[in-house]
């Protein structure tokens, strides 16, 4: 008996080192990175396409890069220089109503891809014969 009690005793002393007993300091708030911010629209035109652009955010003046692909043939670019947020278009030429698309780079990095048309995917496998 007198092992018993000594026993939980000392339990119950070393039983507050198994729980949380202290506050994490506090890291405050993440910074967030200050980046470009665009969203855009891509509207088929006769014999064009019309490419819309809203800048919402800008961390300094740039350019955008416009690259025009028909499939996966580079077919035009442009460039756009932005100073401050607003909305900002361009007009590319379409040949037929197959697939394009318009990739917006802001210093070399893509921010944007906007398509148009129906990309060509090779037909299925024909099924095994058994």
């Amino acid at each position: 008996m007198k092992y018993l009690r000594w026993l939980l005793l000392v339990g119950w002393m070393l039983l507050p080192a198994c729980r949380y007993t202290f506050v994490p300091l506090d890291p405050g708030r993440a910074t967030l990175p200050n980046r470009t911010s665009l969203s855009g629209t891509l509207e088929p035109a006769e014999g064009a396409a019309v490419a819309r652009l809203t800048v919402r955010h800008l961390a300094e003046p740039v350019y955008l890069e416009l690259r025009w692909y028909k499939g996966d043939q580079l077919f035009q670019e442009r460039s756009i220089w932005v100073e401050k947020p607003g909305i900002y278009q361009a007009r590319f030429d379409r040949l037929d109503d197959g697939y394009y698309r318009l990739v917006v780079l802001v210093q070399n990095s893509p921010l944007l891809q906007l398509e148009v048309g129906s990309p060509f995917f090779p037909p299925p496998p024909a099924p095994p014969s058994s």
